[in-house]
């Protein structure tokens, strides 16, 4: 990149935090409104570990991990 050139946010990343209260919004909303669907969640849940929330939150991290792991073991290997 240039000198002084600076890199724009995409419009999603721009208005992540908008997004993300969008979404408990309407989480909280659907709640309220289908109180059935706890039910529903609760059903795929082992001990305290809610799977899907599991699942999204390794989805959620897993893009920028393996840069940043790729960094950390090159690091050691240098010759």
């Amino acid at each position: 990149m240039a000198q002084g050139e600076q890199k724009k946010l995409s419009f999603l990343d721009k208005f992540l935090t908008l997004w993300i209260f969008l979404a408990m919004f309407i989480g909280v909303g659907w709640g309220y409104l289908f109180p059935g669907v706890v039910n529903f969640w609760n059903q795929f849940q082992v001990g305290t570990t809610n799977i899907p929330i599991a699942i999204g939150l390794i989805l959620m991290m897993y893009p920028p991990w393996p840069r940043c792991a790729m960094r950390r073991w090159a690091r050691y290997f240098e010759i």
